[in-house]
């Protein structure tokens, strides 16, 4: 395995500290990376700073870890090592490969070592955070961004699969893949929707979601407010509810590609192959 491919699987383990260890070996600004995070570390340890802090403190610099790493690998790249004497920046702007990554953001750190997996390798990769456009409704964002991407890969976790907006992506994900010349690939980062007691554990909670929410649209009714936030969200919640039990079995009917610890570079490099060759 390269230090590329490490440095994804360890930040998507969320094993930073060891990220951060080979990241050094490729640039020497990663000194300053793993300084910040000692810091925090031992402020953490010392009750300076709170759980939340040092998460969010944590993410911040897995991310910086991984748009070092791109900049690292990118400044390499651009020397000729093809036939071509093409640069793998002009590679990545000509290429042809489209894909439109789904994913809940609980799993942000797995979308962006996925991300920047497929980008090296001349993938041209979008992700909501990026192509929504200011004051665009998600629902018509969704609707655009399924129609307009010739590939479609759904990051499949526990949190994804009870996320409402995801499984309105993936149900319309496995729609446009039956009816039109889209391509649709799964990935997954663990293994609860094999685990029988997931199914049981995910509805419970979807219903408490759905009998909270009725229960505040009745209060605001009481107080004469506005229910509509509360509505779109009870509907979303609903839709999920139905689509969840058909969403779950379509899942273990289909290969959902295997991403989890070791197995994150032979998968994305089966990923890179669907892609490429679905794509001509």
């Amino acid at each position: 395995m390269d230090k590329k491919a490490q440095i994804q699987e360890l930040i998507s383990l969320g094993k930073t500290e060891e990220a951060l260890e080979q990241l050094e070996q490729l640039t020497t600004d990663a000194v300053l990376l793993q300084s910040r995070f000692n810091g925090a570390k031992r402020q953490y340890s010392m009750g300076m700073i709170d759980f939340s802090e040092w998460s969010r403190t944590q993410a911040q610099i897995n991310y910086a870890a991984l748009e070092m790493m791109n900049s690292v690998k990118g400044e390499r790249a651009a020397q000729p090592n093809n036939q071509s004497g093409q640069s793998a920046q002009n590679v990545t702007q000509t290429t042809a490969y489209k894909v439109f990554i789904s994913y809940n953001h609980d799993d942000f750190f797995a979308m962006q070592s996925i991300k920047s997996f497929l980008e090296s390798n001349g993938v041209k990769v979008l992700v909501d955070t990026e192509e929504i456009k200011p004051g665009e409704k998600f629902e018509d964002f969704i609707t655009r961004v399924l129609r307009d991407n010739a590939f479609i890969l759904t990051i499949v976790s526990k949190n994804s699969l009870l996320s409402g907006w995801v499984s309105k992506e993936l149900t319309a994900s496995l729609l446009l893949n039956h009816l039109s010349q889209r391509q649709w690939v799964p990935v997954r980062i663990d293994n609860e929707m094999f685990e029988t007691e997931f199914y049981f554990s995910a509805v419970a909670k979807i219903e408490a979601r759905i009998t909270s929410l009725r229960e505040a649209i009745l209060k605001s009714l009481d107080a004469k407010l506005d229910i509509r936030n509360f509505t779109e969200e009870l509907s979303r919640q609903e839709d999920l509810k139905y689509n969840f039990p058909r969403v779950l079995a379509e899942l273990k009917s289909r290969l959902v590609i295997d991403i989890t610890g070791p197995l994150f570079k032979p998968g994305m490099e089966q990923v890179l192959q669907v892609v490429k060759s679905s794509i001509q």
